[in-house]
């Protein structure tokens, strides 16, 4: 009886482990290991005592205002800007939030949009909303303008994973290339508003959108089974054609996570319903399978016992 008393205490144990998760999961233990990613992030002045960004480069049209915001392209036809971080971002983790504000005189016809990019390739411009086409990693484009007939409405926020060998479906707004979308109305409003890309390698890419600084955040699409390619840099870009628009940037703010808290996907708050269903899920069984094995192992003990003191008393 004393293996089973054994058994019945690492199983006790094992109770109280599976407790660890939940708490790891509270907001607290996910401050504590956050990792703010200084380089990446920017705000007024966005330049420093020199008159230099230090862990950014700029080009084609892009102008920064150090009172409000970095002008990707002004409202003008034909320009195309540019901003791409020097330093690759991490390789497991980030969640990348940044202030936009898009809009211009146009009342009916405006364009084209604005890129967000983690990819290999850096600071090349070309037709893919500012960024050079065939590129290799993420693009979350924010379009306004229709190239073609849809069944959802514009502006709209669209994810594509390049593979730096298919090019970017432009006369289809992207039609081929369309992992994720959502319709999200973010031009000309009065206030700024605000995307988050969160991305786990070998998981999933997620995009949320805040239209205006009070409401709620929207869950904009979910891309699941991605890995970037290694060192990837981070860049935002905007193209206007004939017709224009204002497409400024206002902030942008960067974070991972500690290794200790990468080792468990529990402690992640960003993580998309369905991959927390998934990973708590296996996480679950997993518990259930050694309780069992423990259970098992208690009872094959305790008959085994009761055999040894039957066959003890009828030799008596």
């Amino acid at each position: 009886m004393q293996l089973c008393s054994l058994a019945r205490g690492a199983l006790s144990a094992l109770l109280l482990l599976a407790a660890v998760p939940a708490a790891l999961g509270d907001s607290d233990y996910i401050e504590t290991n956050v990792n703010n990613l200084r380089h990446f992030n920017l705000e007024p002045p966005f330049v420093d005592e020199g008159v230099q960004m230090r862990y950014y480069d700029y080009g084609g049209d892009a102008i920064i205002d150090t009172a409000n915001h970095i002008r990707l392209t002004p409202d003008l036809p034909s320009r195309i800007g540019w901003l791409w971080s020097n330093t690759p971002l991490p390789n497991d983790y980030w969640k990348v939030e940044f202030d936009f504000k898009i809009g211009g005189k146009g009342g009916y016809l405006y364009g084209d949009g604005m890129g967000f990019f983690v990819t290999k390739e850096r600071a090349v411009a070309g037709p893919v909303f500012g960024n050079s086409d065939y590129f290799h990693g993420l693009g979350v484009f924010f379009d306004t303008y229709a190239n073609g007939k849809h069944e959802f409405s514009l502006p709209f926020v669209m994810g594509m994973l390049g593979d730096g060998k298919t090019p970017y479906d432009g006369a289809h707004d992207g039609g081929a290339n369309r992992l994720g979308m959502c319709e999200a109305y973010f031009r000309n409003l009065r206030e700024y508003s605000r995307a988050s890309v969160t991305y786990l390698k070998g998981s999933f890419v997620q995009v949320q959108i805040q239209l205006q600084p009070n409401d709620k955040w929207l869950d904009c699409f979910t891309i699941t089974n991605v890995t970037l390619p290694e060192d990837s840099y981070l860049g935002f870009t905007a193209l206007t054609g004939d017709i224009s628009d204002n497409h400024d940037l206002l902030a942008v703010r960067a974070e991972t996570l500690s290794a200790e808290a990468l080792k468990n996907y529990n402690a992640m708050p960003h993580l998309p319903k369905n991959v927390v269903a998934k990973v708590a899920g296996t996480s679950f069984f997993g518990f259930v399978f050694k309780a069992l094995l423990l259970v098992g192992v208690c009872g094959g003990l305790f008959v085994a016992y009761k055999k040894y003191s039957a066959d003890s008393a009828r030799r008596f």
